[in-house]
């Protein structure tokens, strides 16, 4: 009885910690803006991206790729990160293993602007536990206070939360570049630039 009413607890008090995170981030190490493309996608580290031919992101990614209007901008690359790759995590005290999934990169150049925008897409990892339960552990992982700004989830930068698309997504500035993340059907995707947030929003309401 008393495991029951702690396990209850401990619940309770990740629900709670969840309420600061609008969408469910994925599982991974710690951001370093040295190694990772963004605070979001760091299960993969900018080095490992390579040129994919046109047409190929289905089969290798197994996602259907969102892009731009041949009138708002053009595609001038397409990258990958491999993936279906396993590791054993400790996310906020439980040992799991989680499977990755390759990471698609487009890149953007606006019509108008000439502004560049940077996508990425990916299958969300498979954590081998409930779904719900999933979310409230991945959720407490990312506002999980460490005494080391570079040991948190998002190297200890404070994303802000709102609505985009129709789902929750979370926003990380720095240094005028805006990266928004969020998630549809089970694929997520996060969009950075350097273009006004008004402007950035609604370019990502557009994708097709």
């Amino acid at each position: 009885m008393f495991d029951m009413f702690r396990a209850a607890t401990f619940l309770l008090a990740l629900m709670a910690a969840t309420t600061a995170v609008a969408q469910t981030p994925p599982p991974g190490p710690p951001f370093d803006p040295a190694k990772h493309p963004n605070p979001i996608v760091t299960f993969v580290e900018t080095k490992d991206f390579k040129s994919l031919a046109s047409g190929q992101a289905k089969a290798e990614a197994g996602i259907d790729l969102l892009g731009l209007s041949q009138d708002e901008g053009k595609r001038e690359s397409l990258e990958i990160a491999e993936g279906h790759f396993v590791k054993n995590m400790s996310i906020v005290g439980f040992r799991t293993d989680v499977t990755f999934y390759p990471v698609v990169q487009q890149k953007f150049k606006l019509t108008d602007s000439g502004a560049e925008i940077v996508m990425y897409s990916f299958r969300f990892p498979k954590v081998p536990l409930p779904p719900n339960f999933t979310n409230i552990v991945l959720n407490e992982a990312a506002v999980e206070k460490r005494k080391k700004p570079a040991e948190m989830r998002f190297g200890g930068e404070k994303p802000e939360t709102f609505g985009i698309r129709g789902a929750g997504a979370l926003l990380f500035e720095k240094d005028g570049q805006t990266t928004v993340y969020w998630q549809e059907d089970g694929v997520g995707h996060t969009v950075t630039s350097n273009l006004p947030r008004k402007e950035l929003f609604n370019i990502i309401e557009d994708l097709l």
